[in-house]
């Protein structure tokens, strides 16, 4: 499914650490990632509460097919949420690049709380744990280490890793729900309840 505007997606294209906000929460930043007990986390939306929320240029669901049966486009790049009552949350990032022969994806996964401010309309992920992903193929050849699961370091988690978004607001359009977070250049990422990844 493509996203009529993922332009903003483009900023987190590279790298998922680009996603980064270095924030220390009152936390002395020892370069150690939190275990997640002592994050900070607040009551969620209630219609935002057990769904699935995604942007991007991609349906996760076809991640599964690493057999090289179907090359996808050439560029896809996507980012879901997923939250609880409680204000633990899941984050989902998928990338990918094709190139003539060689194809790159990237699937990672966070999970933590998240901090949702209805006053002010902001939104912080805090990440306590997670791993990725990465499947580079060339042709019939596939790279070393592909798809291993490698679990991020402390660059990729709290303290050091934290997700924040402004202006945030909850829509309606045709008929859907939607999760608008607008950016200084008049755009916008729209998130939409999806299937959760599998």
């Amino acid at each position: 499914m493509l996203t009529p505007n993922y332009k903003p997606l483009l900023r987190w294209a590279f790298v998922p650490a680009m996603l980064i906000i270095a924030v220390a929460c009152g936390k002395k930043d020892d370069g150690k990632p939190d275990a997640g007990q002592n994050l900070p986390k607040s009551s969620v939306p209630a219609e935002m509460i057990g769904k699935y929320w995604h942007a991007g240029s991609f349906s996760m669901t076809q991640f599964s097919h690493y057999d090289g049966s179907y090359a996808g486009q050439a560029f896809e790049i996507s980012t879901g949420y997923k939250f609880a009552a409680d204000g633990t949350a899941e984050q989902y990032f998928y990338w990918t690049k094709t190139t003539t022969y060689c194809r790159e994806q990237v699937l990672g996964y966070r999970k933590g709380t998240a901090v949702f401010d209805a006053e002010k309309k902001t939104f912080r992920f805090y990440a306590a744990s997670g791993y990725y992903r990465r499947y580079n193929s060339c042709g019939g050849s596939q790279s070393p280490g592909y798809g291993q699961r490698v679990n991020y370091g402390p660059e990729d988690l709290h303290p050091k890793y934290v997700d924040e978004m402004k202006n945030w607001q909850l829509v309606t359009e045709n008929g859907k729900r939607i999760w608008r977070i607008p950016y200084s250049d008049g755009s916008v990422n729209d998130f939409t309840r999806a299937e959760e990844p599998r």
